[in-house]
């Protein structure tokens, strides 16, 4: 009777330390059931978009569970005289219930500010921040920006003109299935023979420096202030009341006087790249500006001051109204067209024209920055793009295209650097090396891990290509849970009750 007595004041005792390990035990288990079930609900969307199938945003914030345990015990003692009476004497009895109840909830994101968000173009800070984590820039740069513009100015009177190659791989798998043979003319007069797709996959790799710099705006208000006399004591008093974090008191030391610079509200961010064809000098002619649709402008300066002076704009100074240069079509041609002579003096395919005073021709570029639902429905083309260029290689081994599905970031058989065979993304990954699975309308999808694994398993249903390269799907997938988040408002939020444990 005493052990008896002694397991129950034990499992009373330690009621409390028993839902403690499960809870911590739950927590965990929970964390990973939303990484999963998230991690899925994005990649159904991209497979949505490649079905130009609606997109449907869903959240679970929050997954409850109530935790019950009961602890009894029962004794019965009976009285008998007769020694060896085989009745029991006393009967000895106890019982432990645990009890567990998980429930979650899911909301569908279709508020009217989360709607909003994801079409409106993303804030280029975003961009910076992802850079400075250390994203590949060839990365960043499929995935942010929907279509690149080449300014060339002739000289400083004009002609300036403009070219688009748009960042789409749906129509380059229609372009690619009507090409009868593998291209064999000049590296100059490919271009007339490509998609904007295959374009835009040669640009990625010119700029192989990208990068983004913050940088605040200084306009000048007033200068030639001199401080130094009684009659001034006025204006020192009020330049010390003014806001120093919009304002900046320049001295200057040959005249002895000051001037006030007012300075924007926000810092703006410059993408740029680093130009090896251009001689280094003072003034870092080296640095390339890459115009935005939310950062204008085109001075250099923007990629390596934090503070840039902004002159004054001369209202009797007509500007040169731009002329856009299209593309004809895909051809086979004897002579590049315009716009592919643009292209290929950018690209550095051929001879380049000589320069004359001034710098001319200029080259200069201009990105444009997608919006999270454009992301999504690019990922999704992506994939149409990757399906079928698989499927026409397949069927067509003998035109030899230098084509890879999935798209890598190089084609090392041209250009052998280092991460060239790395996948931007692909959904049909080895099962045996794959971070999560899922099933979508009927098919198996899977998602691989970053780094390839280090033995190659074997095994029923596994895939293993041998080879060492990266795939970056996860890291894309990332990017995209973030940009999804930073769109939702508290309303799309519910609060999490309190959690109830029953001893």
């Amino acid at each position: 009777m005493h052990r008896v007595l002694t397991f129950a004041l034990s499992v009373l005792l330690t009621g409390c330390g028993v839902s403690s390990a499960v809870i911590k035990s739950e927590s965990l288990d929970f964390g990973d059931v939303i990484e999963d079930t998230t991690n899925k609900l994005l990649v159904v969307n991209v497979l949505r978009a490649r079905d130009k199938a609606p997109l449907h945003f869903a959240d679970i914030p929050v997954i409850r569970e109530s935790l019950q345990q009961t602890a009894s015990l029962g004794f019965l003692n009976l009285l008998n005289d007769t020694p060896r009476s085989t009745t029991a004497r006393d009967t000895k009895s106890g019982t432990l219930t645990f009890q567990m109840t998980p429930s979650f909830d899911i909301n569908q994101l279709h508020s009217k500010d989360f709607i909003t968000g994801i079409t409106s173009p993303i804030d280029p800070k975003i961009v910076k921040y992802w850079l400075d984590r250390g994203l590949d820039r060839r990365l960043a740069l499929l995935l942010f920006f929907s279509a690149v513009e080449i300014v060339e100015t002739r000289s400083a009177a004009g002609p300036i003109s403009i070219i688009r190659i748009a960042n789409s791989p749906r129509e380059a798998a229609d372009i690619i299935r009507n090409r009868g043979k593998a291209f064999g003319g000049s590296d100059a007069l490919r271009c007339d023979t490509q998609s904007d797709f295959e374009r835009y996959l040669k640009l990625l790799n010119k700029l192989k420096t990208f990068f983004a710099n913050t940088y605040r705006e200084r306009r000048l208000v007033v200068g030639g202030l001199n401080l130094s006399g009684d009659k001034d004591s006025n204006s020192v008093r009020a330049i010390a009341q003014l806001d120093l974090t919009k304002v900046q008191v320049v001295y200057d030391r040959e005249r002895a006087t000051y001037s006030l610079y007012s300075l924007s509200s926000e810092q703006k961010v410059a993408f740029c790249f680093y130009d090896d064809a251009q001689s280094g000098g003072p003034s870092s002619g080296q640095y390339e500006f890459i115009e935005s649709e939310r950062v204008p402008g085109s001075d250099k300066r923007n990629c390596f001051q934090s503070v840039v002076d902004i002159r004054a704009e001369d209202a009797g100074l007509r500007p040169i109204i731009p002329s856009p240069v299209f593309f004809s079509g895909v051809a086979a041609v004897n002579e590049a067209s315009r716009y592919c002579g643009i292209f290929n003096r950018f690209a550095g395919i051929g001879p380049s024209p000589a320069a004359t005073p001034g710098g001319y021709p200029r080259l200069e570029l201009r990105l444009y920055i997608r919006s999270v639902g454009e992301i999504f429905q690019f990922l999704g083309d992506l994939l149409y793009y990757q399906d079928e260029i698989r499927k026409y290689l397949d069927g067509n081994p003998q035109l030899k295209l230098k084509l890879n599905s999935p798209v890598t970031f190089g084609y090392c058989g041209d250009q052998p650097e280092a991460g060239c065979d790395d996948v931007f993304l692909r959904l049909d990954g080895d099962p045996c090396n794959a971070r999560f699975s899922l099933t979508y309308r009927d098919r198996e999808y899977h998602v691989a891990n970053f780094n390839a694994p280090r033995e190659v398993r074997q095994g029923f249903g596994c895939r293993p290509d041998g080879t060492a390269w990266k795939d970056h799907t996860l890291e894309v997938l990332s990017v995209l849970h973030q940009l999804v988040g930073l769109n939702k408002s508290a309303t799309d939020i519910r609060s999490t009750p309190t959690v109830n444990v029953l001893p």
